[in-house]
């Protein structure tokens, strides 16, 4: 019989013995697969049971944003800057990797606080519900993928936006990034979203604005105060390189997407550390 691994747990901060702690995060990130799986199937089960349109419901939202601003473009309400390819593809394709960083921002504080009753009665490796959280979002992703492909199709065949095989081979890398970037800043929310549920309730209120000042269904302005801002959004550079790579376009923010990627690997890393420090002591005042 093989010997069980041991763990020594001591009051000395985790953050004194880095070269211990980056250890045991590795090793419970291994362990943490087959049980984020079995998370993950249980969830995306959850999410369309007893539904009559099933997975289609993933890409409502999609649907639902796109229309709306048809209908106030066609209807002069709004005055937006010409895109390169029609505004429809535009829009669909911009709210489908909106959406994606939209749950995989949210999604890390949601699995977490889906599971408290597990955390305060259960040891398991906590990356388990990042893991599963993420597995989640990437398989509504795909479904909102896959209903969005006929209308590739279409436009594609209709010569309305160009094909090539150099741009397509980078999009899977553009949204790997885009998720990438949702996970560091929400693994950053985790600790504060568990203690306090205002953080929940805030970011709900600042994703509403957030999607105005990223090209998503407005492209950017050629100049002005709003400009400068979608410019400066970090989730613009990562959005719009990844939206241009699937539909032939050459990407304007390349040295945004390449310093936003970056950032969101020292971020993702940085929470992750953090919510192995501050995880004991938030399941101690959950159990509370």
């Amino acid at each position: 019989m093989s010997d069980l691994p041991v763990r020594v747990y001591s009051q000395e901060p985790a953050i004194k013995r880095p070269r211990l702690l980056f250890r045991e995060m590795s090793e419970d990130l291994k362990a943490s697969k087959e049980l984020s799986y079995a998370l993950a199937v249980r969830d995306i089960k959850s999410q369309y049971r007893q539904s009559f349109l099933g997975y289609f419901w993933a890409f409502l939202p999609v649907l639902g944003s796109t229309l709306l601003f048809l209908f106030l473009k066609a209807g002069g309400a709004i005055q937006l800057t010409e895109t390169q390819v029609p505004y429809l593809l535009y829009t669909m394709v911009g709210t489908t990797l909106w959406q994606l960083f939209v749950e995989g921002f949210n999604k890390p504080l949601q699995s977490v606080q889906g599971a408290k009753t597990m955390l305060t009665k259960i040891n398991f490796p906590r990356e388990a519900l990042i893991l599963s959280g993420m597995m989640v979002v990437g398989m509504n992703f795909l479904i909102r993928f896959v209903i969005l492909l006929p209308v590739l199709i279409f436009y594609a065949m209709k010569g309305l936006f160009p094909l090539h095989i150099e741009s397509l081979v980078l999009f899977p890398l553009g949204v790997l990034s885009l998720a990438l970037l949702s996970l560091a800043l929400g693994l950053l929310l985790v600790p504060v979203g568990l203690l306090f549920t205002d953080i929940a309730k805030a970011t709900g209120m600042i994703i509403s604005f957030w999607m105005f000042i990223t090209p998503v269904v407005i492209p950017i302005p050629e100049s002005g105060f709003a400009s400068v801002v979608m410019r400066y959004n970090p989730v613009t550079p990562v959005l719009d390189s990844t939206r241009s790579w699937l539909l032939g376009q050459v990407p304007q923010f390349m040295d945004g997407y390449i310093l936003t990627v970056a950032l969101s690997f020292a971020l993702s890393l940085l929470g992750w550390m953090i919510l192995r420090i501050t995880f004991p002591h938030i399941v101690s005042r959950l159990g509370m």
